[in-house]
């Protein structure tokens, strides 16, 4: 099976569209390997599709993997379930919102990049940021998770000896008090 592509030229979209489904490998989407702990994605269902319809250009994909994140609660491993579907419109310009009901919608001069004269949607970096949109900004197990400790049960609480220092104040105060 071919690997997803990084690039779209947007022209061949406009006549053939663009349909890939398979397994993908997190080297394809550096930013979101750096949040996850495993190398590798087992058991992932990918599915991408861009259509041209109506002089829009459609991006559709959904995926589902099992991912693993760091509690905050613990700092263990904990899996992460990546459930995702989106549909999101390309715009030439913003008039055509109007003509929308959904409110997901990307201009395309904020999206493509122009190489000898084609016009290239960068499918990977446009997928990658959905799914890091997806996953939580602060991962933890559930509160009745037995296999979460939080780990300030787990570090033993040293004592801590206050020294006093000179308070530069302490003047103050005795003037006060006479």
């Amino acid at each position: 099976m071919k690997p997803l592509a990084n690039f779209i030229d947007l022209e061949k979209l406009s006549t053939q569209g663009y349909q890939w489904q398979g397994k993908f490998q997190l080297t394809q989407f550096p930013r979101l390997a750096e949040l996850v702990s495993q190398t590798d994605i087992e058991d992932t269902v990918f599915f991408c599709k861009i259509n041209y319809l109506a002089s829009i250009y459609w991006l559709e994909f959904s995926v589902q993997a099992t991912l693993e994140n760091q509690c905050q609660r613990c700092l263990q491993a904990m899996e992460f379930l990546l459930n995702e579907q989106v549909k999101l419109a390309l715009l030439e310009d913003k008039s055509q919102a109007n003509l929308l009901q959904e409110d997901d919608w990307l201009l395309l001069n904020d999206v493509v990049n122009m190489v000898k004269h084609e016009r290239r949607l960068p499918i990977i970096n446009m997928i990658e940021d959905e799914l890091l949109l997806a996953l939580p900004l602060v991962p933890k197990h559930d509160l009745n998770d037995e296999n979460c400790v939080p780990v300030d049960i787990l570090v033993e609480e040293e004592e801590t000896v206050v020294e006093e220092k000179n308070n530069p104040f302490a003047v103050l105060a005795k003037l006060k008090d006479k």
